[in-house]
């Protein structure tokens, strides 16, 4: 029997991944070309805990002129956002891995991109009721692939200018829910100050403390940082005190380690395993392409949710509203580099939708168009039609 933790995954792995449900809030804009239909390059990222690294030589002498930015000149950590705002900075074109780990409850998150900050991969793992359960993330900016990964099967999810719902950081500068909010909280809820220098191999770390047991609940105390003079941290470890009633708490040990010494190899071997759907406005806006650009077949009679809108939308805007909206089922595969084309009627309380073999002129004009469909083990959510407004821009 599965437990209820169990079940619950895996009704929202399912969830996401048949899409039924959920928003369209895009994650970037649509471009109206056809992607690339260049394989991705099968690779596997090793993201286990590096090997503890040594722990270096200690000085207690460190000048004013080797402060990392955020750090005031009587040597506190005056503005913690400073701080991480210069290292994602150093590191936004560098070839780089970030691990985050809460050892408590067991939940490990990763960053791994190349020499630019997209495409990127990352992951999220955790143990609940003796299971572990990963989710990944490869995101290219338009077309983007989720996988969660139980005990006994594994969902895929391929997106396009729309949320994943995975819980992998799906977002690189998110400032809450991304990396960037997740180094910040570490460093701002710390009381840190510099405490001296280290060297490690060829390079010099200013080392920032915390004051031991200083802080009240829901802070960080215990804390060491490993920050570079430029601003590029390569280690935190502090513990989080965490209020759990009245005169309780709960202790968490909580750590941060930066690797710039990995090989970037592109897409993880996984999205391969997929097809890679995605969707454009062709025929001067009288139907929509659903090309498959690579990875695998799309199999026969896969059912599309197709919704088409009068004009662009939003990235941002949740839940746009359709103008008309009906299925459409797939009659044969669709193998890489295969297409099939969209139209929809315009007249008829109801909507016609019909799906082409070859390119065809419709009656009705997409201003944008969203699809979602999928299988057991595939979802799709694409969108295309996306446009900033100028107040946003």
């Amino acid at each position: 029997m599965r437990s209820p933790t169990r079940r619950v995954a895996l009704a929202v792995g399912v969830a996401f991944l048949l899409v039924t449900a959920g928003c369209l809030g895009g994650t970037s804009p649509t471009e109206t070309s056809t992607p690339s239909t260049s394989e991705p390059t099968p690779c596997t990222y090793d993201t286990s805990k590096p090997t503890a690294a040594a722990t270096g030589t200690w000085s207690p002498n460190a000048s004013v002129a080797q402060y990392p930015p955020g750090v005031a000149d009587n040597g506190t950590l005056s503005n913690a956002s400073t701080l991480v705002d210069a290292h994602f900075d150093e590191t936004a074109n560098q070839t780089m891995a970030l691990r985050y780990e809460s050892s408590g409850d067991d939940r490990v998150r990763t960053l791994i991109h190349g020499p630019d900050r997209t495409p990127f991969y990352s992951t999220y793992a955790e143990t609940q009721d003796g299971e572990r359960t990963t989710t990944e993330f490869y995101g290219t900016g338009s077309l983007d692939f989720g996988r969660v990964v139980l005990p006994n099967e594994t969902l895929h999810v391929v997106s396009q200018n729309t949320t994943t719902h995975v819980s992998a950081w799906t977002v690189y500068d998110e400032p809450l829910s991304g990396p960037q909010g997740y180094v910040n909280g570490l460093l701002s809820g710390g009381n840190y100050s510099v405490n001296g220098t280290v060297e490690r191999g060829d390079r010099t770390f200013v080392e920032l403390t915390t004051d031991e047991d200083s802080l009240e609940g829901g802070h960080y105390t215990n804390g060491t940082v490993l920050v570079t003079p430029d601003g590029v941290i390569y280690d935190v470890d502090a513990t989080a005190v965490q209020s759990t009633g009245e005169d309780t708490e709960r202790r968490l040990d909580v750590s941060m380690t930066l690797d710039t010494d990995i090989e970037w190899c592109g897409a993880p071997s996984w999205v391969g395993d997929v097809p890679h759907l995605s969707l454009s406005i062709v025929e001067g806006g009288h139907a929509v392409e659903i090309r498959n650009t690579g990875g695998t077949a799309l199999p026969a009679n896969t059912t599309f949710s197709v919704a088409g809108h009068d004009e662009p939308v939003w990235k941002h805007r949740i839940h746009p509203s359709s103008d008309r909206s009906g299925t459409v089922t797939t009659d044969v595969r669709l193998e890489p580099g295969d297409a099939v084309y969209v139209t929809a009627s315009v007249d008829g309380s109801e909507p016609s939708f019909a799906l082409h073999d070859d390119p065809t002129r419709g009656e009705y004009a997409f201003g944008a168009a969203s699809v979602r469909g999928g299988n057991e083990s595939v979802g799709f959510r694409l969108l295309t039609g996306v446009e900033e407004p100028e107040w946003a821009e």
